[in-house]
């Protein structure tokens, strides 16, 4: 069964899901403001590091927005 567990981070909704992909255990969606989302297959092999990356990939979302 998988379970689903929810965080928000600058603004950006974070969910991670247990879900075993290859090598991982975990995906995560993440969602901008403006509710666009994003999903990654491949998120990690724990709930905490799913988190993690998803937290890293905010921050270069972010970063790559200020660029433009």
């Amino acid at each position: 069964m998988d379970t689903t567990s929810t965080d928000s981070y600058k603004g950006w909704k974070i969910t991670v899901t247990s879900k075993a992909n290859m090598c991982a255990q975990f995906s995560f969606d993440i969602t901008d403001p403006t509710g666009k989302t994003q999903h990654v297959k491949m998120g990690g092999e724990n709930e905490q590091r799913a988190f993690e990356r998803a937290r890293e990939m905010i921050d270069m979302e972010i970063a790559f927005a200020g660029e433009e």
